[in-house]
């Protein structure tokens, strides 16, 4: 890497305006990530009684975290890889993907736009948001793109190094995650709501991991090669270890030609492709690289740039085995990717200390650089371990601390330990970008003294006239004249209009993302929707059937039947609240009163309901229990 850096002046320049641009979302995200934590920290978090605006700050933490630091990494790392000359395409890519960041920001300036937290790619639901986040993933394919044909040339030299062989199987994972996104929107359309946003972002999201695993396993190879002083293993073994981690991707067509993008087997294969497929190759490379480790005795051990590599193995294996821990939608599933996405940054900020002489700056010590992969590293297990007991506790992520019912000790222990390690990875995370940002004060950066500044003109003048573009889109979107008063006739309405339109607004988004949880049998998460609805709109009797209905997935049959009665009382025609509050009933081994809910809901019903015969089913069954002759009392139609 050093040698393409000295070497040619263009692709440094290049190489550092991505990561540069990665640098700065790292800023921006561990920004957000202090309010992420503070909100879900007992006590702490009840100064946050905004739903809004904690998801809002978690949409863009990951955002800015997984997908724009993670991808403008890679991004950079194609870059080197592939070493050729900087054509104007490659600047062009990078021109996007600064548009494509500004752009995702200026929502947070003009008005409130609803976070909706679809896994791997949560959204802010707004036009210019979503055009943003266009222009930045249209940015890192250009740059693939651009970058593959020399990768590929590279590669065919008898001397090529393994981790150009990652950063060439990379774009073309990254490719299969881009042509799934492409699939998912011809098969399932434009989201129509929240709930399409997940549904969009599955498969894709998917795919995505294997790109990150990848890059991770060609960081460690550099990082290992660095600090054994030799090579972490054959060259063929390192490059059969690659494509054991690449070829899972190549069934992810497979899954969308056998099943439906919106069907519940269509999200378990593509779980269970990330399950089997995506740590294998890397735990064994990172067996071989303790081992090797292990054998070149304690100085290697002690080498301050051997600790960022130990504790990105030790996370990676941390977060597989929460990741082999997941039965349900708890905050064991952020356990897992804290410690995998913890990984992978930790490698890239190791890999972004060594590479900083070769960009043309002095070498960086002191006591910062020694402590800060430490203080990141312990942080980031902390939290997960913290994040995977609260999640064995029952704990459901994606929850403001205020909205959690559990209220014991082991609660308050357990996120009060989620705390002390987010702030101390937090803290970690923001002496990393101190470091980096002190170096380049410190010195002139050598990016800049260039014969020829075309190319970085060409990218600001790019990057000027795309956001302005965005910004002409943004004015004129309805809603935006809704907020500021121009040109809408709504603008006119008072104060208490607009509040209780935005409050019907939050109702119906909320509605829908339980519907849509509840569907996906990910109870936990559409108890917290209709938890939030019913806040808000607490005589809405669909919104206790269906907390009943997410009560009765929990197996919490006492509580889900005060819901049901509860609907019954706000409105007595409530047909499915007594054929929920009869399944509640039976739960709690009350058979008389299941019978009684049934009848009920058998006497409401239409005589063409589709589940009049589950119904008249579920009554012969329980009379039978009961030592009764069924069919006595049997109600004979829907009226």
């Amino acid at each position: 890497m050093e040698t393409v850096l000295r070497d040619r002046q263009d692709v440094r320049r290049l190489a550092a305006g991505w990561l540069l641009l990665a640098l700065t979302a790292l800023a921006l995200s561990t920004a957000y990530a202090v309010l992420v934590v503070a909100a879900r920290t007992p006590l702490l978090g009840r100064f946050f009684t905004s739903g809004d605006l904690f998801r809002s700050a978690l949409v863009l933490h990951v955002g800015l975290a997984v997908v724009v630091w993670f991808l403008a990494c890679a991004a950079g790392l194609w870059t080197l890889a592939a070493a050729g000359a900087a054509s104007r395409w490659r600047w062009t890519a990078l021109a996007l993907a600064y548009a494509g960041v500004l752009a995702m920001m200026v929502p947070l300036f003009f008005g409130a736009s609803a976070p909706v937290l679809a896994n791997y790619v949560p959204v802010l639901d707004s036009p210019v948001f979503l055009l943003g986040l266009a222009w930045f993933l249209g940015g890192i394919a250009l740059s693939g793109a651009a970058s593959i044909g020399d990768l590929v040339s590279r590669l065919r030299t008898a001397q090529a190094e393994p981790w150009r062989l990652g950063a060439a199987l990379s774009i073309g994972a990254m490719a299969i995650a881009l042509g799934s996104f492409v699939a998912s929107v011809s098969l399932a359309g434009l989201p129509a709501n929240p709930a399409g946003f997940e549904v969009l972002a599955w498969g894709p999201g998917h795919v995505l991991q294997f790109v990150h695993v990848l890059l991770l396993m060609s960081v460690w190879t550099v990082l290992g090669e660095r600090a054994l002083g030799e090579a972490v293993a054959p060259r063929r073994w390192l490059a059969g270890l690659l494509l054991l981690a690449a070829v899972p991707v190549l069934a992810a067509p497979a899954i969308y030609a056998a099943y439906p993008v919106d069907s519940a087997d269509f999200r378990h294969a593509f779980t269970a492709l990330m399950a089997w497929g995506s740590w294998p190759a890397a735990a064994l490379l990172a067996g071989r690289l303790l081992s090797q480790l292990a054998r070149a005795g304690r100085t290697v051990w002690r080498a301050p740039r051997t600790l960022p590599l130990l504790l990105s193995i030790l996370l990676f294996v941390l977060g597989c085995v929460f990741g082999a821990l997941i039965r349900d939608d708890s905050t064991m599933v952020p356990a897992h990717y804290h410690g995998t996405v913890g990984a992978v940054t930790l490698a890239y900020m190791a890999l972004g200390y060594q590479l900083l002489p070769a960009f043309g700056f002095g070498n960086i010590a002191g006591r910062l650089v020694r402590w800060q992969p430490t203080l990141y590293g312990i942080g980031l297990m902390i939290l997960a371990g913290a994040l995977a007991w609260s999640g064995w506790l029952g704990v459901p992520r994606k929850t403001l601390d205020v909205d959690v019912i559990i209220q014991y000790p082991a609660y308050f222990a357990a996120m009060g330990l989620a705390g002390l390690g987010g702030l101390l990875a937090v803290t970690g995370a923001a002496l990393f970008v101190v470091n980096i940002v002190r170096i380049l004060r410190a010195e002139r950066p050598v990016i800049f003294r260039a014969e020829s500044p075309q190319p970085w003109r060409w990218t600001m003048i790019s990057t000027v006239g795309l956001t302005l573009a965005s910004g002409l889109l943004f004015a004129d979107w309805p809603e935006r004249f809704a907020m500021t008063g121009v040109g809408n006739a709504a603008a006119t309405m008072d104060a208490a209009s607009h509040v209780a339109q935005k409050s019907r607004e939050e109702i119906d988004r909320r509605f829908s993302e339980g519907v849509a949880q509840l569907n996906a049998k990910q109870y936990d998460a559409a108890a917290n929707a209709f938890h939030r609805v019913l806040e808000l709109a607490p005589e809405m009797p669909e919104a206790h059937v269906n907390m009943g209905y997410a009560m009765i997935g929990l197996k919490r049959y006492d509580v889900a039947r005060d819901f049901f009665e509860a609907a019954t009382n706000i409105r007595p025609a409530q047909i499915n609240a007594y054929y929920g509050l009869a399944e509640a009933l039976e739960g709690l081994n009350d058979l008389e009163g299941a019978l009684g809910a049934m009848r009920s809901y058998i006497h409401l019903s239409r005589p063409d309901d589709p589940y009049l015969s589950k119904a008249r089913a579920a009554l012969w069954e329980w009379e039978t229990a009961l030592g009764r002759k069924p069919g006595n009392n049997l109600p004979k139609n829907g009226k």
